[in-house]
């Protein structure tokens, strides 16, 4: 019996398999899953999130015994790597910034439209998260290292 050689395609389901079950672990056990009364609490979405991916990484992990090898152009880790430096920069200038550094970017060199279009959709896209987010919903995003340092 030949054993088939480990590739990314089966590292992939498995990882994403552990992270589903610490979504449904936290989201039971930390965060609550349902109130008699009141109904879902805050480790609703993260429980259903964690189970949906739990059977896809199921799924995915058996597919990839039968499936081709896979290349990976670097174009198809620029999301990737979109949520990693947005992840970085959030620590550091906050959400906000950061995710208005990441639509002028991502709509400038990655979209390749005019400076015109860039900045009408940066306003739209601010406008829509600091208007609903910030102001309507009143969700506090986090401030990052640099405004905490100038604050205290």
């Amino acid at each position: 019996m030949q054993l088939k050689k480990i590739t990314s395609q089966m590292v992939i389901p498995v990882v994403t398999a552990i992270i589903a079950v610490l979504f449904i672990y936290l989201g039971i056990t930390k965060y609550g899953f349902w109130h008699d009364t009141r109904g879902p609490l805050p480790g609703f979405f993260p429980t259903i999130i964690g189970i949906l991916l739990l059977g896809l990484s199921i799924l995915a992990f058996f597919g990839s015994f039968k499936a081709e090898k896979t290349s990976y152009p670097i174009e198809n880790w620029y999301p990737a790597i979109g949520v990693v430096a947005i992840m970085l920069a959030t620590l550091v200038i906050g959400m906000l910034p950061s995710l208005a550094i990441f639509v002028l970017v991502w709509l400038k060199w990655f979209e390749k439209y005019n400076w015109k279009i860039t900045i009408i959709g940066l306003v739209v896209i601010m406008a829509i998260v600091i208007g609903a987010f910030v102001m309507w919903l009143g969700v506090q995003f986090p401030k990052g290292i640099i405004y905490n340092w100038i604050m205290y």
